[in-house]
Parts: C-alpha cells; structure tokens; sequence
C-alpha cells in the first residue's frame, strides 16, 4: 500500500513538473522571421544564441522576432517584440560578434532601452569602436600685399599680411598679421597700422574659382596725421591732427579665390577693418616769438582738439601655399 502511494506521488510530481515546462514554453516564444542569404545553420544558431538572451531578460515571457540580413560583410539583426512596437536593429561586422550583440539586444528590447545606453567596457562592437571619417583640411601659409586705403581721414599706404589658414572645401579660417605704412610728405595725410586677427571665410562654391564672404575679430593698432607739428614753421594754417589708438576691431571681407584645386592659390579681397572708437588729437596751443619787454611769448595759435573716425579699407592679393 505504502509502495503504491509513493508510487502515485513521483507519477503526479513528474506530471506537474512537465506540465510547468509545458506553460513556461507556451508562455515565451521566439522564432527566425528572416535569414537573407546567410546559411540556415549560421541563421538558426544566431537565432537560438538571441533567443536565449531574449528568454533571460523577459524571464521567459513574451513573443519575440528575429531576422537577419547581409550588406557584403556586415550582418544586420532587427528584433521584434510581438504586439508591440518594440524592436531593435544592430549592424555586426562578422556573425561571430552576435553572442556579444544579442546580450545588448536583449536587454534593450525587453528593458526599453537604445542600445547606446547598454554599452559597456567588455561588451562594445567592431562598429562602435571603429575611427569616424572625417573630411580632411589643410593649413597654408599665407602672404599678400594692399593698397590700405583710410576712409575718414584720406591718406593711402601700402600693406603687407602674413599669416596662417586651415582651409577646407567649404570654409577657411585664416589667421593674420598685417602692416601698413605711407609714403606721403610730411605735411600731407599719413596714417599706418598694424594688426593680428583670426576669422572665419565661407566659399560660395567648390569650383576652382569661387567668391567668398568673411569676417573675425582683430587687434589693430592705427596712427593718423595731418599737418605739420605746432611750431615748426611748415604749416601757413592751423590744420594739424595727429591720433592714434589701439583696441579691438571687427572686420568684413569679401573677394574670389582662384586655382583651388591646386595646392597654391591666389585669392583677391577687399577687406574694411572697423576700430570701436575714434582717433583723437587733443588741443595744442603754441606761440611765435617772445616779448622781451613783456617778459611772455607771443604770436598765439591755437590747435583746436579733433576727433576722427577711421575706417581702414585693404584692396590686395594673397598668396596661399
């Protein structure tokens, strides 16, 4: 009697053992939607390798989707979860590397996760960790001459840049030194500058002769003078200027650049400097004789105290290489 009881007992424990397996299989599904071209077996073991991951993570809950396809070397897998809008799609460079992916895939999908926010130090992807291409620039060093024209004060000099470009087919981003220094007699408008300043320039087009726009920000240092100095004699009248200032100033460009599909350009530009405040001279009084009698000078001029505004404009040609 006793046999037969503990007979029935493991005959009912075996029953509802199997009858567990068979509702914890009915309750997860998972199958191969799509293999493209690669070989059934290599699809149905990368399918079984996911699946199982997919059974981990949902804790055996869930009908899921796998499909598989090839772009020459790379294999793409989407995952779906069914009765939702869940999936998931990697690029693996060899099917080697899904053991790794499928874990990813896994938790992603079922967790609701992109599949960046699983990355970790021991799980990272051929694709993830390959260099990006870039488009490549290169620097030139550059070297032009001007004519340095002075809008506000008409005096002219001529000029002379050096400086430095990382140039792209799209943009260029010169650095610069400039001078300028008149040729003028001393009685007669001069001015002179000197300047450092980085900028940016956008080309209109990628032909090998292209316009372009640009414009940066500068340190500059300009002098102006008219006249000749209070007291010298050279001056019939009481004209006389001189200022000079040193600050920030913007500036605008626009010109065309030529042979650019070569390594040697020549680019010609126009080029307005805009100081943020004006050249001043202050008031200077002198006199032309002494009274002796007096015991004081006389012959009193007065310099009156002016202030101009100076607008640098650069006509010229620069050489890169």
């Amino acid at each position: 009697m006793t046999r037969r009881l503990a007979i029935g007992l493991a005959a009912f424990l075996v029953t509802a053992g199997a009858g567990a397996v068979a509702r914890s299989d009915e309750a997860f599904r998972c199958e191969l939607k799509e293999s493209g071209s690669l070989s059934q077996p290599d699809a149905h073991t990368a399918t079984q390798v996911i699946c199982e991951q997919l059974k981990r993570a949902s804790g055996g809950r869930g009908a899921f989707g796998v499909a598989l396809a090839t772009l020459g070397k790379i294999v793409v897998v989407t995952a779906t979860q069914e009765g939702t809008a869940n999936s998931v799609t990697v690029q693996v460079d060899a099917i080697e590397e899904i053991p790794v992916a499928a874990v990813r895939i896994a938790d992603a999908l079922v967790h609701g996760e992109s599949l960046a926010s699983t990355q970790r130090v021991d799980n990272l992807l051929q694709s993830e960790t390959r260099p990006v291409l870039t488009k490549k620039g290169s620097v030139k060093f550059t070297v032009g001459v001007a004519d340095v024209e002075s809008i506000g004060h008409g005096a002219r000099a001529a000029g002379l840049s050096l400086g430095l470009a990382y140039v792209s087919p799209r943009f260029a981003l010169p650095a610069e030194m400039r001078f300028a220094w008149d040729d003028g007699q001393y009685d007669e408008p001069q001015f002179d500058l000197f300047s450092l300043s980085v900028g940016g320039r956008a080309y209109l087009s990628r032909r090998d002769v292209s316009p372009f726009v640009g414009g940066g920000l500068g340190l500059l240092r300009l002098h102006a003078s008219e006249g000749g100095y209070p007291g010298s004699g050279s001056s019939a009248t009481t004209t006389y200027f001189d200022g000079e200032r040193f600050g920030v100033a913007p500036y605008a460009e626009v010109g065309v650049e030529m042979l650019r599909l070569h390594r040697g350009r020549v680019a010609l530009q126009v080029r307005a400097d805009f100081p943020t405040g004006s050249l001043k001279s202050p008031e200077m009084v002198t006199y032309s004789s002494w009274d002796d009698q007096a015991g004081q000078p006389t012959g009193e001029v007065t310099y009156p105290a002016q202030s101009r505004y100076i607008v640098p404009i650069s006509i010229g040609v620069t050489v890169a290489f």
